[in-house]
């Protein structure tokens, strides 16, 4: 239901070899605090740290605890990425990277003066953005509270441990290596607070929105792949670009993986561009949802594709689409298509 499979057949695309080099690593921030942790306790070398954030481009950048720039932004492979040896995942010179989860956050800090009533005085700040694997915030006192940070881990403790995994917020006070106190909650929980008596706050995970209901979601999801089709056909570029994730993959039978909601719209306009024309018929199959603001749809599609100079192919096939919901509304996020010997263009008349 893209124009994927076409242009294995006559317009091969030469993608950035630096944007396919790296993009395997999906956009988010990634670091080896876990790994880090316990290597000496498991006697290993403990590896350097690693902190990176990964751009919706495929880009890449350091970043310390508090996700601040630690340079500029980067394109090309990530020195030392590959796959985990053992299992699924990846690391950085051998060291395990783990992608992290946004968490906000707000904290209250009692000041050292009383208010002119005798009554404890408080701080209170909201909207500080963390993560899971290491992130920090600071909760400066400007003179009048103590100056306080925290940290947040999802703890994955050293091998032989009875601990279970856990999520950890740790509180500092002057020691940024030493905590002052910290409270734990299950590794899945979505709200981790804690209060010291002169301070307190809680972190939440941060969520997909809500729907109104199941048969709202469903509708919704099933109508998207007709929105993407009247964008397309109507060469309306900048409204095709607003339904794909900043973040989007396309994969396409005998293309490259195209990553980035720009390249796949760069890619989607060649043939209109050229003089040629696309027209779409599909058809959904299967419409499904997850409580995580996901849904993927299954759908037969048919592509009659003219290209300038070139006799008129019919293509058709099948797609995998996973839409995320972003901005009150579903956005694609990943597209595989394939030729599909099950489904012909007489599945889907003109």
């Amino acid at each position: 239901m893209r124009l994927p499979t076409c242009l294995a057949l006559s317009f091969a695309l030469a993608v950035p070899g630096a944007a396919l080099a790296q993009d395997m690593l999906p956009a988010g921030i990634w670091t080896n605090t876990e790994d880090a942790s316990f290597a000496e306790e498991e006697r290993r070398a403990r590896p350097d740290p690693v902190m990176l954030e990964v751009g919706p481009d495929g880009r890449w950048r350091m970043i310390d605890a508090y996700g601040a720039p630690q340079g500029e932004w980067r394109s090309g492979p990530i020195p030392g990425l590959a796959g985990r040896e053992f299992g699924s995942g990846w690391q950085v010179s051998g060291s395990e990277i783990r992608r992290a989860q946004a968490f906000s956050c707000w904290f209250s800090v009692r000041k050292h003066a009383a208010k002119p009533d005798g009554a404890p005085d408080w701080s209170f700040t909201s909207g500080l953005r963390t993560f899971d694997q290491g992130g920090r915030v600071a909760i400066p006192g400007l003179g009048q509270a103590p100056d306080v940070s925290v940290r947040l881990r999802n703890v994955t403790w050293a091998k032989g441990s009875s601990n279970k995994p856990s999520l950890v917020l740790y509180v500092h006070k002057g020691d940024p290596d030493r905590a002052e106190s910290y409270s734990w909650a299950s590794p899945d929980a979505n709200l981790i607070g804690i209060n010291l008596r002169w301070m307190q706050g809680s972190c939440s995970r941060e969520q997909a929105p809500a729907f109104a209901d199941q048969g709202d979601r469903q509708a919704l999801l099933a109508a998207a792949g007709q929105r993407w089709q009247e964008a397309y056909e109507a060469r309306d570029w900048a409204g095709l670009r607003r339904l794909y994730t900043d973040d989007a993959v396309l994969m396409t039978q005998g293309q490259p993986k195209i990553v980035g909601a720009d390249k796949i719209v760069a890619f989607l306009q060649r043939i209109p561009n050229a003089g040629g024309s696309v027209q779409f018929r599909f058809a959904n199959e299967e419409v499904t949802l997850d409580p995580a603001g996901y849904g993927t749809v299954t759908a037969k599609y048919r592509m009659d594709i003219a290209p300038p100079g070139r006799d008129p192919v019919v293509v058709a096939g099948r797609s995998l689409l996973i839409y995320r919901w972003q901005d009150g509304e579903w956005k694609l996020w990943r597209d595989i298509d394939n030729l599909a010997p099950d489904v012909t263009p007489a599945d889907l008349p003109q």
